[in-house]
Protein backbone atom coordinates (compact mmCIF):
# COMPACT_ATOMS: atom_id res chain seq x y z
CA UNK A 1 0.00 0.00 0.00
CA UNK A 2 1.35 3.45 -0.94
CA UNK A 3 2.26 5.46 1.67
CA UNK A 4 2.65 9.00 0.61
CA UNK A 5 4.75 10.58 3.78
CA UNK A 6 7.40 7.96 3.17
CA UNK A 7 7.44 7.91 -0.71
CA UNK A 8 11.08 9.21 -2.04
CA UNK A 9 10.11 12.44 -4.64
CA UNK A 10 12.04 13.51 -7.26
CA UNK A 11 13.24 16.80 -6.62
CA UNK A 12 15.74 19.34 -8.65
CA UNK A 13 18.96 19.91 -6.73
CA UNK A 14 20.77 23.11 -7.06
CA UNK A 15 24.24 23.19 -5.30
CA UNK A 16 26.67 26.22 -6.26
CA UNK A 17 25.41 26.75 -9.32
CA UNK A 18 25.10 23.64 -10.41
CA UNK A 19 21.30 22.01 -11.57
CA UNK A 20 21.19 18.09 -11.26
CA UNK A 21 17.55 17.54 -13.24
CA UNK A 22 15.49 14.63 -12.81
CA UNK A 23 14.46 12.59 -15.65
CA UNK A 24 11.75 14.44 -18.03
CA UNK A 25 8.02 13.46 -17.28
CA UNK A 26 7.20 11.07 -19.55
CA UNK A 27 4.33 11.51 -22.27
CA UNK A 28 0.96 10.77 -21.28
CA UNK A 29 -0.78 7.90 -22.89
CA UNK A 30 -3.82 8.47 -24.99
CA UNK A 31 -7.44 6.86 -24.29
CA UNK A 32 -8.64 4.35 -27.09
CA UNK A 33 -11.01 5.73 -29.55
CA UNK A 34 -14.24 5.10 -27.52
CA UNK A 35 -15.65 4.00 -30.93
CA UNK A 36 -13.95 0.82 -30.66
CA UNK A 37 -16.44 -0.98 -28.55
CA UNK A 38 -15.59 -3.60 -25.93
CA UNK A 39 -17.81 -6.47 -24.29
CA UNK A 40 -19.47 -5.81 -21.50
CA UNK A 41 -18.16 -8.96 -20.30
CA UNK A 42 -14.91 -7.99 -20.91
CA UNK A 43 -15.18 -5.01 -18.74
CA UNK A 44 -16.66 -7.08 -15.86
CA UNK A 45 -13.36 -9.72 -16.12
CA UNK A 46 -10.86 -6.29 -15.95
CA UNK A 47 -12.31 -5.57 -12.26
CA UNK A 48 -10.61 -7.45 -9.71
CA UNK A 49 -10.22 -6.34 -5.94
CA UNK A 50 -6.82 -7.00 -3.51
CA UNK A 51 -7.77 -9.03 -0.45
CA UNK A 52 -6.28 -9.33 3.10
CA UNK A 53 -6.52 -13.75 2.85
CA UNK A 54 -3.84 -14.25 4.16
CA UNK A 55 -3.55 -12.01 7.45
CA UNK A 56 -7.45 -11.84 7.83
CA UNK A 57 -7.65 -16.05 7.59
CA UNK A 58 -9.95 -15.98 10.98
CA UNK A 59 -12.30 -14.15 9.24
CA UNK A 60 -12.07 -16.39 5.71
CA UNK A 61 -16.07 -17.10 5.62
CA UNK A 62 -16.73 -13.79 6.03
CA UNK A 63 -14.67 -12.63 3.40
CA UNK A 64 -15.26 -15.59 0.44
CA UNK A 65 -19.27 -15.16 1.46
CA UNK A 66 -18.93 -11.36 0.47
CA UNK A 67 -16.51 -12.28 -2.52
CA UNK A 68 -19.22 -14.84 -3.84
CA UNK A 69 -21.78 -12.16 -3.23
CA UNK A 70 -19.62 -9.45 -4.81
CA UNK A 71 -19.20 -11.42 -8.18
CA UNK A 72 -16.01 -10.04 -9.17
CA UNK A 73 -13.67 -13.24 -10.71
CA UNK A 74 -10.34 -11.85 -9.57
CA UNK A 75 -8.70 -11.76 -6.91
CA UNK A 76 -4.94 -10.23 -5.59
CA UNK A 77 -3.68 -11.88 -2.11
CA UNK A 78 -0.83 -13.03 -0.49
CA UNK A 79 0.46 -15.77 1.84
CA UNK A 80 1.58 -19.28 2.54
CA UNK A 81 0.68 -22.72 3.95
CA UNK A 82 -1.70 -25.13 4.49
CA UNK A 83 -4.53 -23.55 5.14
CA UNK A 84 -3.82 -20.07 2.80
CA UNK A 85 -3.99 -22.67 -0.07
CA UNK A 86 -7.62 -24.06 0.85
CA UNK A 87 -8.91 -21.03 1.16
CA UNK A 88 -7.35 -20.05 -2.37
CA UNK A 89 -8.81 -23.05 -3.84
CA UNK A 90 -12.10 -23.19 -2.21
CA UNK A 91 -12.39 -19.74 -3.67
CA UNK A 92 -12.01 -20.79 -7.28
CA UNK A 93 -13.58 -24.07 -6.57
CA UNK A 94 -17.15 -22.80 -4.84
CA UNK A 95 -16.92 -19.26 -6.77
CA UNK A 96 -14.99 -19.53 -9.79
CA UNK A 97 -12.27 -16.80 -8.57
CA UNK A 98 -9.12 -16.82 -9.89
CA UNK A 99 -6.02 -15.40 -7.80
CA UNK A 100 -3.33 -13.47 -8.59
CA UNK A 101 -0.67 -14.43 -5.81
CA UNK A 102 1.73 -12.04 -4.18
CA UNK A 103 5.48 -13.74 -4.24
CA UNK A 104 7.59 -12.02 -1.71
CA UNK A 105 10.30 -13.26 0.41
CA UNK A 106 8.73 -11.66 3.36
CA UNK A 107 6.05 -14.12 3.04
CA UNK A 108 9.08 -16.96 3.62
CA UNK A 109 9.75 -17.85 -0.62
CA UNK A 110 12.69 -18.11 -2.43
CA UNK A 111 12.58 -16.76 -5.60
CA UNK A 112 13.91 -19.90 -7.46
CA UNK A 113 11.31 -22.23 -4.99
CA UNK A 114 8.09 -20.47 -5.80
CA UNK A 115 6.75 -23.24 -7.80
CA UNK A 116 7.28 -25.80 -5.70
CA UNK A 117 6.22 -23.87 -2.43
CA UNK A 118 3.79 -21.32 -3.44
CA UNK A 119 2.25 -22.51 -7.02
CA UNK A 120 1.63 -26.35 -7.70
CA UNK A 121 -0.48 -25.88 -4.48
CA UNK A 122 -2.85 -23.63 -6.10
CA UNK A 123 -2.44 -24.73 -9.72
CA UNK A 124 -5.71 -24.85 -11.10
CA UNK A 125 -6.67 -21.33 -8.51
CA UNK A 126 -3.93 -19.18 -9.65
CA UNK A 127 -3.61 -17.08 -12.85
CA UNK A 128 -1.09 -15.48 -12.40
CA UNK A 129 1.90 -14.22 -10.08
CA UNK A 130 3.21 -10.66 -8.68
CA UNK A 131 6.51 -9.23 -7.73
CA UNK A 132 7.80 -8.68 -4.12
CA UNK A 133 5.81 -5.55 -2.56
CA UNK A 134 6.73 -1.95 -2.35
CA UNK A 135 10.57 -2.51 -1.69
CA UNK A 136 11.23 0.83 -2.75
CA UNK A 137 10.02 2.61 0.40
CA UNK A 138 11.08 -0.24 2.90
CA UNK A 139 14.82 0.32 3.07
CA UNK A 140 15.29 -2.37 5.70
CA UNK A 141 13.91 -5.60 3.52
CA UNK A 142 16.82 -7.65 2.14
CA UNK A 143 17.25 -11.05 -0.76
CA UNK A 144 20.38 -12.97 -0.44
CA UNK A 145 21.98 -9.97 1.66
CA UNK A 146 20.50 -7.37 -1.18
CA UNK A 147 18.80 -4.30 -0.33
CA UNK A 148 16.55 -2.52 -3.15
CA UNK A 149 16.69 -2.50 -5.84
CA UNK A 150 19.11 -5.12 -6.31
CA UNK A 151 17.32 -7.77 -3.99
CA UNK A 152 14.00 -7.49 -6.11
CA UNK A 153 15.38 -7.66 -9.20
CA UNK A 154 17.15 -11.26 -8.47
CA UNK A 155 14.34 -12.04 -6.40
CA UNK A 156 11.59 -11.52 -9.53
CA UNK A 157 13.91 -12.75 -12.16
CA UNK A 158 14.32 -15.97 -10.86
CA UNK A 159 10.67 -16.40 -9.65
CA UNK A 160 10.49 -15.24 -13.80
CA UNK A 161 12.85 -18.17 -14.91
CA UNK A 162 11.55 -20.65 -12.63
CA UNK A 163 7.96 -20.03 -14.34
CA UNK A 164 8.58 -19.85 -17.42
CA UNK A 165 11.64 -22.61 -17.58
CA UNK A 166 10.00 -24.94 -15.00
CA UNK A 167 9.93 -28.99 -15.93
CA UNK A 168 7.54 -31.43 -15.16
CA UNK A 169 7.18 -34.90 -16.12
CA UNK A 170 3.35 -34.31 -16.53
CA UNK A 171 2.69 -31.80 -19.83
CA UNK A 172 0.05 -30.36 -19.00
CA UNK A 173 1.19 -29.30 -15.39
CA UNK A 174 4.40 -28.16 -16.52
CA UNK A 175 2.31 -26.10 -19.81
CA UNK A 176 0.20 -24.55 -16.76
CA UNK A 177 2.75 -23.61 -14.85
CA UNK A 178 4.63 -21.98 -17.73
CA UNK A 179 1.18 -20.35 -18.55
CA UNK A 180 1.27 -18.13 -16.17
CA UNK A 181 1.26 -14.15 -16.36
CA UNK A 182 4.14 -12.50 -14.80
CA UNK A 183 3.81 -9.91 -12.88
CA UNK A 184 6.22 -7.01 -12.27
CA UNK A 185 7.40 -6.13 -8.83
CA UNK A 186 5.50 -2.88 -7.55
CA UNK A 187 6.59 0.40 -6.46
CA UNK A 188 4.87 3.06 -4.26
CA UNK A 189 6.59 5.65 -6.08
CA UNK A 190 6.17 5.89 -9.91
CA UNK A 191 9.55 7.22 -10.61
CA UNK A 192 10.94 3.93 -8.68
CA UNK A 193 10.60 1.86 -11.91
CA UNK A 194 14.00 3.35 -13.30
CA UNK A 195 15.81 1.28 -10.83
CA UNK A 196 14.03 -2.38 -11.62
CA UNK A 197 13.89 -2.04 -15.38
CA UNK A 198 15.92 -5.14 -15.71
CA UNK A 199 13.27 -7.37 -14.45
CA UNK A 200 11.59 -9.96 -16.62
CA UNK A 201 7.84 -9.73 -16.37
CA UNK A 202 4.82 -10.39 -18.88
CA UNK A 203 2.41 -7.38 -17.51
CA UNK A 204 3.90 -4.35 -15.37
CA UNK A 205 2.15 -3.71 -11.80
CA UNK A 206 1.19 -0.36 -10.66
CA UNK A 207 -0.20 1.37 -7.26
CA UNK A 208 -2.16 4.17 -8.90
CA UNK A 209 -3.76 5.49 -5.24
CA UNK A 210 -5.31 8.66 -6.14
CA UNK A 211 -4.69 10.13 -2.78
CA UNK A 212 -8.46 10.80 -1.82
CA UNK A 213 -8.60 12.77 -5.04
CA UNK A 214 -10.50 11.44 -8.68
CA UNK A 215 -10.39 7.99 -9.56
CA UNK A 216 -8.37 8.83 -12.47
CA UNK A 217 -5.61 11.29 -10.98
CA UNK A 218 -2.33 11.50 -12.37
CA UNK A 219 -3.07 7.75 -14.32
CA UNK A 220 -2.70 8.49 -17.63
CA UNK A 221 -0.15 11.57 -17.32
CA UNK A 222 2.37 9.45 -14.45
CA UNK A 223 1.07 6.02 -13.25
CA UNK A 224 0.52 4.11 -16.98
CA UNK A 225 3.70 5.89 -18.58
CA UNK A 226 6.09 5.02 -15.48
CA UNK A 227 4.51 1.21 -15.31
CA UNK A 228 4.91 0.85 -19.03
CA UNK A 229 8.80 1.49 -18.71
CA UNK A 230 8.88 -2.16 -17.60
CA UNK A 231 8.41 -5.84 -18.90
CA UNK A 232 8.78 -3.50 -22.51
CA UNK A 233 5.80 -1.91 -22.17
CA UNK A 234 3.65 -5.10 -23.26
CA UNK A 235 1.26 -3.83 -20.61
CA UNK A 236 -0.35 -2.74 -17.12
CA UNK A 237 -2.15 -4.04 -14.04
CA UNK A 238 -2.97 -2.27 -11.66
CA UNK A 239 -2.85 -4.41 -8.07
CA UNK A 240 -3.49 -1.35 -5.81
CA UNK A 241 -5.65 1.36 -5.92
CA UNK A 242 -8.64 2.76 -3.85
CA UNK A 243 -9.81 5.03 -1.01
CA UNK A 244 -11.16 4.27 2.49
CA UNK A 245 -13.45 6.02 4.72
CA UNK A 246 -11.28 7.23 7.65
CA UNK A 247 -12.29 11.05 7.58
CA UNK A 248 -8.68 13.02 8.80
CA UNK A 249 -5.81 14.22 7.14
CA UNK A 250 -3.74 10.89 8.40
CA UNK A 251 -6.30 8.87 7.32
CA UNK A 252 -5.51 5.80 4.41
CA UNK A 253 -2.17 6.39 5.08
CA UNK A 254 -2.19 10.12 4.95
CA UNK A 255 -3.65 10.23 1.83
CA UNK A 256 -6.80 11.14 3.41
CA UNK A 257 -10.53 9.21 3.46
CA UNK A 258 -13.73 10.15 1.92
CA UNK A 259 -17.34 9.23 2.80
CA UNK A 260 -18.94 5.67 2.41
CA UNK A 261 -21.28 7.61 -0.27
CA UNK A 262 -18.09 9.06 -1.91
CA UNK A 263 -16.73 5.80 -2.51
CA UNK A 264 -18.59 4.10 -3.80
CA UNK A 265 -19.61 6.33 -6.45
CA UNK A 266 -15.38 6.09 -6.75
CA UNK A 267 -15.26 2.12 -6.83
CA UNK A 268 -17.93 2.27 -9.94
CA UNK A 269 -15.74 5.01 -11.96
CA UNK A 270 -12.57 3.63 -10.70
CA UNK A 271 -13.20 0.36 -12.38
CA UNK A 272 -14.49 2.25 -15.82
CA UNK A 273 -11.84 5.01 -15.81
CA UNK A 274 -9.33 2.26 -15.79
CA UNK A 275 -10.86 -0.08 -18.32
CA UNK A 276 -11.12 3.36 -20.69
CA UNK A 277 -7.04 3.77 -20.33
CA UNK A 278 -6.58 0.67 -21.30
CA UNK A 279 -5.27 -1.22 -17.85
CA UNK A 280 -5.29 -4.99 -18.46
CA UNK A 281 -7.03 -5.53 -15.15
CA UNK A 282 -8.14 -2.99 -11.62
CA UNK A 283 -7.54 -4.34 -8.28
CA UNK A 284 -9.04 -2.60 -5.79
CA UNK A 285 -8.05 -2.13 -1.98
CA UNK A 286 -9.29 -3.87 -0.54
CA UNK A 287 -11.55 -6.60 1.07
CA UNK A 288 -10.58 -6.93 4.78
CA UNK A 289 -12.46 -5.47 7.94
CA UNK A 290 -9.57 -3.45 8.63
CA UNK A 291 -9.39 0.45 8.11
CA UNK A 292 -8.89 0.30 4.19
CA UNK A 293 -11.72 -2.44 4.00
CA UNK A 294 -14.29 -0.43 0.64
CA UNK A 295 -16.80 -3.24 0.89
CA UNK A 296 -17.40 -4.18 4.42
CA UNK A 297 -16.84 -2.24 8.18
CA UNK A 298 -14.98 -3.95 11.53
CA UNK A 299 -18.13 -5.43 12.03
CA UNK A 300 -18.78 -7.04 8.64
CA UNK A 301 -21.83 -5.15 7.45
CA UNK A 302 -22.03 -4.28 3.69
CA UNK A 303 -21.02 -0.36 2.64
CA UNK A 304 -22.54 0.96 0.10
CA UNK A 305 -19.35 -0.09 -2.18
CA UNK A 306 -20.37 -3.38 -2.18
CA UNK A 307 -23.87 -2.64 -3.74
CA UNK A 308 -22.58 -0.48 -6.21
CA UNK A 309 -20.03 -3.03 -7.55
CA UNK A 310 -22.47 -5.85 -7.33
CA UNK A 311 -25.34 -4.24 -9.30
CA UNK A 312 -22.61 -2.85 -11.96
CA UNK A 313 -21.67 -6.95 -12.54
CA UNK A 314 -25.00 -7.95 -12.65
CA UNK A 315 -26.36 -5.73 -15.47
CA UNK A 316 -23.12 -6.13 -17.39
CA UNK A 317 -21.87 -9.91 -16.89
CA UNK A 318 -22.52 -11.63 -20.18
CA UNK A 319 -20.36 -14.64 -20.11
CA UNK A 320 -19.75 -17.30 -22.97
CA UNK A 321 -17.64 -17.56 -26.12
CA UNK A 322 -15.21 -14.68 -27.20
CA UNK A 323 -17.62 -11.84 -28.34
CA UNK A 324 -16.80 -9.22 -30.83
CA UNK A 325 -18.91 -6.34 -30.73
CA UNK A 326 -19.29 -3.74 -33.64
CA UNK A 327 -17.93 -0.08 -34.02
CA UNK A 328 -20.82 2.62 -32.68
CA UNK A 329 -20.35 5.90 -33.18
CA UNK A 330 -21.94 8.51 -30.81
CA UNK A 331 -20.93 11.97 -29.47
CA UNK A 332 -21.10 12.62 -25.94
CA UNK A 333 -21.55 17.27 -24.82
CA UNK A 334 -22.52 18.41 -21.58
CA UNK A 335 -22.54 21.68 -20.13
CA UNK A 336 -22.66 22.70 -16.70
CA UNK A 337 -25.52 24.50 -14.42
CA UNK A 338 -25.35 28.15 -16.29
CA UNK A 339 -25.21 26.14 -19.65
CA UNK A 340 -21.54 26.46 -20.52
CA UNK A 341 -19.63 23.64 -22.27
CA UNK A 342 -17.68 21.45 -20.02
CA UNK A 343 -15.62 18.37 -21.03
CA UNK A 344 -15.60 16.43 -17.64
CA UNK A 345 -18.37 13.59 -18.44
CA UNK A 346 -16.47 10.49 -19.51
CA UNK A 347 -18.23 7.69 -21.31
CA UNK A 348 -17.32 3.92 -22.13
CA UNK A 349 -19.08 2.28 -25.07
CA UNK A 350 -19.84 -1.74 -24.52
CA UNK A 351 -21.92 -4.65 -25.88
CA UNK A 352 -23.93 -7.33 -25.30
CA UNK A 353 -23.97 -10.93 -27.15
CA UNK A 354 -28.22 -9.73 -27.51
CA UNK A 355 -26.89 -6.82 -29.67
CA UNK A 356 -27.32 -3.99 -27.22
CA UNK A 357 -25.11 -1.42 -26.78
CA UNK A 358 -24.35 -0.18 -22.76
CA UNK A 359 -23.42 3.29 -22.71
CA UNK A 360 -21.71 3.90 -19.48
CA UNK A 361 -21.38 7.70 -18.68
CA UNK A 362 -20.24 10.07 -15.49
CA UNK A 363 -19.62 13.19 -14.17
CA UNK A 364 -15.68 13.24 -13.40
CA UNK A 365 -16.26 15.74 -10.32
CA UNK A 366 -14.87 15.17 -6.77
CA UNK A 367 -17.41 13.87 -4.55
CA UNK A 368 -16.00 14.83 -1.09
CA UNK A 369 -13.09 16.68 -0.10
CA UNK A 370 -10.39 14.17 1.18
CA UNK A 371 -9.45 14.22 4.86
CA UNK A 372 -12.77 16.34 5.96
CA UNK A 373 -14.82 15.56 8.10
CA UNK A 374 -17.67 17.40 6.25
CA UNK A 375 -19.67 17.03 3.27
CA UNK A 376 -20.87 14.95 0.18
CA UNK A 377 -20.67 17.05 -3.27
CA UNK A 378 -23.24 16.34 -5.65
CA UNK A 379 -22.61 17.23 -9.62
CA UNK A 380 -24.56 17.03 -12.29
CA UNK A 381 -24.38 17.85 -16.06
CA UNK A 382 -26.61 17.92 -18.83
CA UNK A 383 -25.82 15.73 -21.02
CA UNK A 384 -26.78 14.94 -25.07
CA UNK A 385 -26.04 11.73 -26.79
CA UNK A 386 -26.17 12.00 -30.43
CA UNK A 387 -26.69 7.69 -31.59
CA UNK A 388 -25.63 7.27 -34.88
CA UNK A 389 -29.88 6.06 -35.66
CA UNK A 390 -32.62 6.14 -33.85
CA UNK A 391 -32.98 3.49 -31.06
CA UNK A 392 -34.57 3.24 -27.43
CA UNK A 393 -33.05 3.69 -24.60
CA UNK A 394 -33.35 2.07 -20.87
CA UNK A 395 -31.43 4.10 -18.28
CA UNK A 396 -29.53 2.26 -14.93
CA UNK A 397 -27.85 3.70 -11.81
CA UNK A 398 -26.40 0.99 -10.68
CA UNK A 399 -24.36 2.58 -7.94
CA UNK A 400 -27.14 3.72 -5.55
CA UNK A 401 -30.62 2.65 -7.19
CA UNK A 402 -29.55 -1.16 -8.03
CA UNK A 403 -30.68 -3.35 -11.13
CA UNK A 404 -33.87 -1.70 -11.71
CA UNK A 405 -34.23 0.82 -14.42
CA UNK A 406 -34.85 4.27 -13.66
CA UNK A 407 -35.84 5.92 -17.20
CA UNK A 408 -36.84 4.66 -20.20
CA UNK A 409 -37.64 6.68 -23.85
CA UNK A 410 -38.88 5.98 -26.62
CA UNK A 411 -36.63 5.60 -30.12
CA UNK A 412 -34.92 8.57 -30.83
CA UNK A 413 -31.05 9.56 -32.56
CA UNK A 414 -30.75 12.11 -29.70
CA UNK A 415 -30.97 11.29 -25.74
CA UNK A 416 -30.60 14.07 -23.30
CA UNK A 417 -30.00 12.97 -19.54
CA UNK A 418 -28.75 14.60 -16.24
CA UNK A 419 -25.69 12.79 -15.78
CA UNK A 420 -24.64 12.62 -12.02
CA UNK A 421 -20.85 12.49 -10.23
CA UNK A 422 -21.73 8.37 -10.53
CA UNK A 423 -22.08 5.87 -13.24
CA UNK A 424 -25.16 5.74 -15.46
CA UNK A 425 -25.88 2.91 -17.79
CA UNK A 426 -27.91 3.15 -20.73
CA UNK A 427 -28.83 0.35 -22.71
CA UNK A 428 -29.47 1.11 -26.11
CA UNK A 429 -31.63 -1.11 -28.28
CA UNK A 430 -32.61 -1.40 -31.81
CA UNK A 431 -35.97 0.50 -32.80
CA UNK A 432 -38.85 -2.15 -33.25
CA UNK A 433 -39.48 -1.94 -36.74
CA UNK A 434 -42.97 -3.34 -38.28
CA UNK A 435 -45.25 -2.57 -41.22
CA UNK A 436 -47.84 -0.34 -38.81
CA UNK A 437 -44.52 2.03 -37.99
CA UNK A 438 -43.25 2.14 -40.59
CA UNK A 439 -46.48 3.31 -42.43
CA UNK A 440 -48.14 6.71 -41.52
CA UNK A 441 -51.45 6.12 -39.84
CA UNK A 442 -54.41 6.28 -41.19
CA UNK A 443 -56.59 9.11 -41.28
CA UNK A 444 -60.66 9.12 -40.92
Amino acid sequence: MLTIGAAVVATVLVVVGVVVATRPDPEPVAIPDPGDVRATDSFVDSMGVAVQLYQQSSRYELLARTLGDLGVRHIRTGGQGELFFRHVNELHDEHGIKTLLVMDPREGYAGDEVVTEGLLPVLGAAEGVEGPNEWDINEDLEYEGQPWPEGVVTFANEMHDSIKGYEDDDQEVQSAVRSLTVVSPSVADPDSVDEILDVRCDVAAMHSYPGGRLPDEDLTTKWIPAALRLCDGKGVVSTESGYCNTLSPEGCTNQGGVSERASAKYAVRHYFEYFRAGVERDYLYNLSTDDWDLFLDSDGDRKPAFYAVRDTIDLLADPGATYHPTRFDLTVSATDEAGGLVDDVHHVVLQKRDGSYWVAVWANTLSYPAGEECCDIETSRQVTIDLPRSMTSTVYEPTFSGTSPVAEYAASSELRLTVPDHVLLVRLDEAPTSSSESSPPSQD
